[in-house]
């Protein structure tokens, strides 16, 4: 039984997925005619035995793990709302309504009956649809934090990145990155961010529409030609293969064959934007979020290579949403990531460029071992090592940041995954005033929400 002082935690990672298990009972439990009846013999007493939908209800709260325990027999509140016929348990939060279904279920042993009461009486119900409208506003309350946590996540270390930008580890390691500071490669202001947080907030201004990937691609070409999402009015950073990609939807290609095929064009280029995605894609099924990652990635890169970084980039961050410990993730992601990989018969040679990943502790590699070039499986590796080697947003930017060459992307990536493991909260808020357009970050987030939230 799990420790009450860690039930919200247990809560915050069940995917909502699994909390449809039981919210779909609902219909069937209202048109359940009777949920027991008595038995008995010359042998024995007469007893109850519960309906089918009562087992199957139990199972699915057995299952989710939903009973705290706690000494419910002494829980007066608890039996004050249980006999109360005007209690309203859509306004109850999620930790009583719980225990309410552990009095429910547990003092079913001294008083037999009591449970299968409680369902005719529509209690069970009730409670059921209180854990609902719990759940939808948690769940919404956490899509917009999480979004608000991403796009700065993104935006910080990417413009952390942009003054030391090619420069080599060593020389920074002269004078390492501290803080977010100006002019540098480009000689531009402190909190300037580059193509990568200008893409990413391309795709996210599509997001805030029906998923279309023209959009996104008209979004990227209006970035590239008209300025669109840029930091200061104009461009000083762009990929050639991400150049290229543009230049032939303007020419008319379709979105999904824009990007490059080939092996040599394996560039961070659809890493660093991608994850305003995870909110579009989060309870979506593992095909569906393949494919659509793939769909997305391919406008600018298309190689298999850049495809699954981008695929495992968020799946990574899907768990990292759910509050799964990030340690864990990356053990989960061994396994389900080279599973799913497999499932579909992607080539093993293409997984094994992921090994270092997929295979080994990456933990363990000293620094020098970690390349920071614009390929984008260094750019995949070097973000998960800063994430997993530090314990907080500020650290693993600079870690990422002080890795050398391309620093902006590097920030950009981790910052990503930091923003939304520590949230918005932990993030230095001086770096959150220096940003560039900051109120217009903040819009994007309150639109890509409202459109995101279910």
């Amino acid at each position: 039984m799990i420790d009450l002082e860690k039930f919200p935690k247990h809560l915050s990672s069940l995917y909502k997925s699994e909390w449809d298990k039981l919210f779909n009972l609902l219909p069937e439990i209202e048109h359940t005619g009777s949920f027991g009846k008595i038995s008995s013999s010359e042998k024995t007493f007469p007893h109850w035995d519960s309906s089918e939908m009562v087992d199957k209800t139990l199972n699915v709260i057995y299952e989710l793990n939903l009973l705290p325990n706690f000494d419910w027999s002494k829980w007066k509140k608890g039996r004050f709302i249980l006999n109360d016929i005007n209690s309203n348990y859509e306004k109850l939060d999620t930790i009583t309504l719980c225990k309410l279904l552990t009095i429910i279920i547990r003092s079913d042993r001294f008083n037999e009956g009591s449970l299968i009461s409680s369902f005719e009486k529509n209690i069970v119900t009730k409670i059921i649809k209180g854990l609902k409208v719990n759940i939808k506003l948690q769940h919404n309350q956490r899509i917009a934090y999480s979004i608000k946590s991403v796009l700065f996540g993104v935006a910080i270390g990417d413009a952390i990145g942009v003054p030391v930008e090619f420069k080599s580890r060593q020389l920074i390691s002269k004078k390492p990155v501290t803080d977010m500071i100006g002019y540098g490669t480009y000689n531009l202001p402190a909190g300037t961010f580059s193509d990568d947080a200008s893409l990413t907030f391309c795709l996210a201004e599509a997001l805030t529409q029906e998923f279309d990937l023209n959009i996104i691609g008209q979004n990227f070409i209006k970035w590239l030609y008209d300025n669109f999402w840029t930091a200061t009015g104009s461009i000083f950073d762009v990929g050639f293969t991400t150049r290229q990609a543009i230049q032939r939807l303007v020419a008319g290609e379709k979105p999904d064959f824009a990007g490059s095929a080939d092996e040599s064009s394996n560039g961070n280029g659809s890493l660093m934007r991608i994850s305003p995605l995870l909110f579009y894609l989060l309870d979506k099924p593992i095909d569906t979020r393949y494919e659509i990652t793939k769909r997305v990635s391919s406008i600018t890169h298309r190689h298999i290579h850049s495809v699954n970084a981008c695929f495992y980039y968020l799946e990574f961050a899907r768990q990292l949403f759910y509050g799964v410990d990030k340690f864990l993730i990356y053990k989960n992601m061994q396994t389900e990531i080279t599973a799913y990989l497999n499932l579909i018969s992607i080539d093993y040679s293409e997984i094994t460029v992921f090994d270092r990943l997929l295979k080994q502790n990456i933990i363990d590699l000293k620094a020098d071992q970690i390349s920071s070039s614009g390929y984008v499986i260094h750019t995949l590796e070097a973000s998960i090592w800063c994430l997993l080697t530090t314990d907080n947003y500020k650290d693993a930017v600079l870690k990422a940041v002080n890795l050398g060459e391309d620093t902006d992307t590097t920030g950009a990536v981790t910052g990503g995954l930091a923003g939304l493991l520590y949230g918005f909260d932990n993030i230095h808020k001086k770096w959150i005033r220096q940003i560039a357009r900051k109120d217009d970050i903040d819009n994007l987030t309150v639109r890509l929400t409202t459109n995101t939230s279910t």
